[in-house]
């Protein structure tokens, strides 16, 4: 059986007016060296990583310890809540997690 291992990005430097795609703060980066440090052991693997650029930091050292390029893949880039209120978020996620998940549209195939 195939084995999948999700990984978190680092902390980012946070969002800021006209920064919506923050890069790895210093402690994000070493949170992403330790990853690859714990991580390369079980490679080389194949890579999918989404196109933000805080996840694209995060893969990077895993990248060069497996002497990899991670495949970018749009359908993966998270989906921003359409409130910064928590009890907004916490409805929105309940109701999108309530979706279905099992399919791929044709587009995204």
């Amino acid at each position: 059986m195939a084995k999948l291992y999700l990984v978190r990005h680092g902390q980012d430097t946070g969002h800021r007016i006209n920064e919506n795609d923050p890069g790895l703060s210093e402690l994000g980066r070493r949170q992403a060296t330790e990853m690859a440090a714990t991580l390369a052991p079980l490679g080389p693997l194949s890579m999918i990583v989404s196109p933000l650029r805080r996840t694209r930091e995060t893969a990077q050292p895993l990248e060069t310890a497996w002497n990899v390029t991670g495949d970018v893949v749009p359908a993966i880039r998270e989906i921003p809540s359409p409130s910064d209120e928590l009890d907004a978020r916490r409805q929105w996620l309940r109701e999108t997690m309530a979706r279905t998940w099992n399919f791929v549209t044709q587009s995204e195939a």
